[in-house]
């Protein structure tokens, strides 16, 4: 591999996308960020890309940089460099990334999807420094997750090691948007602790909640913020969630056996309100010796994320 200080990193977004110019330290040295042209098509995504690389390189050589790193939501093969349909991306099928970026610029270009890159950015400078097995889980708008097993990043047989959100937990449980019932994501993730906030609204009319916002409005941001404020309707819809992604976590923990899960925007945000709970149900469901060995922990690198994870593409070898 290149020993070239720079590597240029893309992180792809429904909402935004971001270029960063960044060393071998993580230190970012220059970036650029804007709103997703998404509703113009994906060709206009990448004339974007393309223009946005173009300002963060300016002024250093190609011999300087030691390649582009891609994190993208899938589906997506990382081999062959090619994404395929994320939802939060419409239009875009079989969209050779990695060929147009290796056209425009003459550098190689790794692509990858976005958990993965993210766990290999909180293994290497985050909450999973020192790990030799650890698990991220993304936990907001969906639940993912990437895979560091032996030190290196384990992406499966075709792209599809780490859909922990996807495991089923409740049989003919609430329908996920993947098309299966009772799908962790469907329990969990930032939506459903909307939805069941909803379904609830009946049983608990003078929360505090409904003070911030409406059923049809709520958010699960609204629902952490009323169980900060101490409201318990929104600590009982908090728990609900937080003790199925500890089931979650529990079958993972008997497959994987890992030394440590970083959990993501949730976790970050409501802290103990949801890791008690979630630490609760793992005793419950996971192996006393798995647990012995295992810590749920928080992310650590918040906004950095995003930049470091496509950087870290480069610095996997």
């Amino acid at each position: 591999m290149s020993t070239a200080p720079c590597i240029v990193g893309v992180d792809i977004g429904g909402t935004k996308v971001a270029c960063v110019l960044a060393d071998a330290g993580g230190i970012i040295l220059a970036r650029q960020w804007q709103p997703t042209r998404a509703g113009e098509g994906w060709q206009a995504v990448v004339n974007q890309l393309l223009e946005m690389c173009e300002a963060v390189m300016q002024g250093v050589s190609r011999e300087g940089i030691r390649g582009i790193g891609i994190s993208c939501g899938g589906p997506l093969d990382s081999l062959r460099g090619i994404v395929y349909s994320p939802p939060n991306l419409p239009g875009w099928d079989a969209v050779p990334i990695v060929r147009l970026f290796e056209e425009r610029f003459g550098l190689p270009v790794r692509l990858e999807n976005d958990a993965n890159a993210t766990a290999l950015a909180e293994h290497r400078f985050g909450a999973g420094r020192g790990t030799r097995n650890m698990v991220f889980m993304t936990w907001g708008t969906g639940i993912g997750g990437g895979l560091i097993l032996d030190g290196r990043l384990y992406r499966g047989t075709n792209d599809l090691a780490g859909e922990i959100g996807h495991i089923t937990i409740l049989q003919d449980g609430p329908p996920c948007g993947c098309g299966k019932r009772g799908c962790l994501e469907a329990l969990a993730s930032g939506p459903s602790i909307a939805r069941r906030a909803r379904e609830l609204a009946g049983d608990s009319p003078e929360s505090a909640l409904w003070q911030m916002t409406s059923p049809e409005e709520v958010t699960a941001q609204h629902v952490v913020d009323a169980a900060q404020a101490g409201d318990i309707f929104a600590r009982f819809v908090l728990t609900e969630a937080a003790t199925y992604m500890g089931i979650g976590i529990a079958n993972l923990a008997q497959i994987v056996n890992p030394e440590r899960v970083v959990l993501g925007t949730i976790a970050v945000k409501a802290g103990d309100l949801v890791l008690e709970p979630l630490r609760r149900a793992l005793e419950v469901h996971a192996w006393s010796r798995v647990r012995q060995v295992l810590t749920v922990v928080p992310a650590e690198l918040g906004g950095r994320a995003q930049d470091l994870a496509a950087v870290c593409l480069w610095l996997e070898d």
